[in-house]
């Protein structure tokens, strides 16, 4: 059974200006048991990154990718991994999917090490935001996420009731 504590209403107002789409997403999620809240808070960012595509999907399984998008075949178009993935895993999944992506937070040790590798992959992007974003968002984190989202080129903003955050940092690589 899943601790109340642990499980999210999310009701997201997406203004995406990089695939020129508004929508909105209503949903109920969970951290699941041994999930960190920033993998948390990255997976929703990435899922308001891809949710412009009606197939993407929230997954809690670790054997899938934390957002994905399948083609009608099943294999998987666009595969999102957030935080620090395992990067063998991820180097044998990238020559299987249309799309990799990698979804971290900039400046940290494992992306400095994954780097040289992440950039042999013809297939892959990297989307680097700053930790600090990361950190405001944790720390007023509530159970209902009523967010107004608003992706651009080259900076990422959420404002809830309450606050507004935005990032220093964003590169989609």
């Amino acid at each position: 059974m899943t601790d109340k504590s642990r499980i999210f209403k999310a009701r997201f107002t997406i203004a995406d200006l990089r695939q020129q789409r508004n929508h909105r997403e209503v949903f109920t999620t969970s951290l699941t048991k041994n999930e960190t809240l920033d993998h948390f808070i990255l997976k929703l960012l990435g899922y308001s990154f891809l949710s412009y595509d009606s197939s993407a999907q929230l997954n809690t399984d670790k054997n899938l990718p934390d957002v994905s998008i399948k083609a009608f075949d099943e294999h998987y178009t666009k595969w999102l991994s957030v935080d620090e993935p395992d990067l063998k895993r991820l180097l044998k999944v990238a020559k299987l999917v249309d799309e990799f992506i990698i979804l971290t937070k900039a400046q940290s040790q494992w992306l400095d090490q994954a780097r040289p590798q992440l950039s042999r992959l013809p297939n892959n992007h990297l989307i680097e935001i700053d930790g600090q974003f990361i950190e405001q968002i944790k720390q007023h984190l509530t159970r209902n996420l009523d967010w107004d989202i608003t992706i651009d080129h080259h900076s990422v903003s959420i404002s809830d009731q309450a606050n507004y955050y935005h990032t220093k940092q964003f590169n989609w690589h």
